[in-house]
């Protein structure tokens, strides 16, 4: 009887269930804290109940219900840890909703692709000619090889451990097999291919210019934040009597544990927190810039953490005393005079001492 009814609760049975388990994600995504995360969350979950329901008209395969249920439970539960502050799940989210994980990755990939289609007749000509993909004297894509320079150039990303790094710019294949033949042409196809596949697996692309936009505005300010607060959830009368039932039945429950902190503990959500969060993310987007001397697309990384300033700007008419990192000290003892009345030692004479400068 037990086992029935927990398997009636994991598994929701009927379209009135499965809608409590989509609004519930959906609401979840309205509190997360970035707003780039907040729409594309919302999309992503809608899409994959839709194309669930797609799926669910034809006939299903025995356990699919069940793995759907547990994939549905598995992202609200995501979304939960998320905006509760947990570290590791909110960085989750943060990476797939700005594509440096996902679903998402592959399209601003292919979006990249399709930046380097040749648009004169000349250009045009040359691909037609070039040797068939991944075939010999086949290479990858201009702007491809670009990011892959620039990003084997960049030793931050490494330490990031989000994405596998780029070890080399092209394939490493033998000019012969194990027993001393020249490598066939299917083999050396294949390499190219699986080098290739690798090397797309580990490249972080750029973003569009409207969500770059948003996140150098969350990470100077000029954009407004502020944390969303959250509604309190009414106590219906049924789980009041679920509690009383659950008292009468089981006892008093244990008091307050560690347990949920055995997976890293909540954050509060506060501007200095999700700096930190933007900061990272923006380590990990590339500034895409088209060179017109050299005739190429160059990438530009930010730093994860910032750098101290080491020159100020002074104002027009600035007195030399405001360059001075250390202030004028009054003397100990006000009874010998001040630096300005007291005659400098040695001599009788009552001229002005200076202090900090030989000006």
């Amino acid at each position: 009887m037990a086992s029935a009814q927990i398997s009636g609760s994991l598994y929701p049975r009927g379209p009135f269930q499965w809608r409590q388990i989509l609004r519930a994600t959906l609401r979840e995504c309205t509190y997360l804290p970035d707003p780039v995360a907040r729409a594309y969350m919302q999309g992503y979950v809608l899409d994959r109940y839709r194309h669930a329901a797609k799926k669910s008209a034809g006939k299903k395969p025995p356990g699919t219900e069940a793995d759907w249920a547990r994939k549905a439970r598995k992202g609200l539960s995501l979304l939960q840890r998320a905006n509760e502050g947990y570290l590791k799940p909110l960085e989750k989210v943060l990476f797939c909703s700005y594509g440096r994980i996902g679903e998402r990755r592959h399209k601003l990939i292919n979006r990249l692709l399709n930046v380097d289609v040749p648009l004169d007749a000349k250009s045009l000509k040359e691909l037609v000619d070039a040797p068939l993909e991944f075939e010999d004297g086949w290479e990858p894509p201009t702007i491809i090889l670009s990011l892959m320079k620039s990003q084997m150039n960049n030793g931050l990303l490494s330490s990031n451990r989000v994405r596998a790094n780029v070890r080399s710019l092209q394939p490493t294949i033998p000019e012969k097999n194990s027993w001393g033949q020249p490598l066939s042409r299917t083999r050396r196809s294949n390499m190219r291919r699986k080098w290739y596949t690798d090397t797309l697996n580990s490249i972080l692309p750029p973003l569009p210019d409207r969500e770059l936009a948003i996140l150098d505005g969350l990470m100077s300010g000029t954009l407004p934040w502020a944390p969303i607060k959250r509604r309190k959830k009414a106590a219906s009368e049924a789980s009041r009597e679920y509690d009383l039932l659950q008292f009468l039945t089981d006892g008093p429950q244990k008091g307050f544990t560690f347990g949920k902190y055995a997976n890293g503990r909540p954050h509060e959500i506060t501007g200095r927190f999700m700096q930190r969060q933007w900061r990272r993310i923006s380590s990990l987007v590339p500034r895409m810039k088209w060179k017109s001397i050299s005739s190429k697309w160059q990438f530009d990384w930010d730093s994860s953490k910032i750098s101290p300033q080491l020159s100020f700007s002074l104002t027009e008419g600035a007195e030399i005393d405001d360059i001075f990192i250390f202030e004028k000290q009054p003397p100990k003892n006000s009874s010998r005079g001040s630096p300005e009345t007291r005659p400098a030692s040695g001599t009788g004479s009552s001229e002005t001492q200076t202090f900090g400068s030989n000006v």
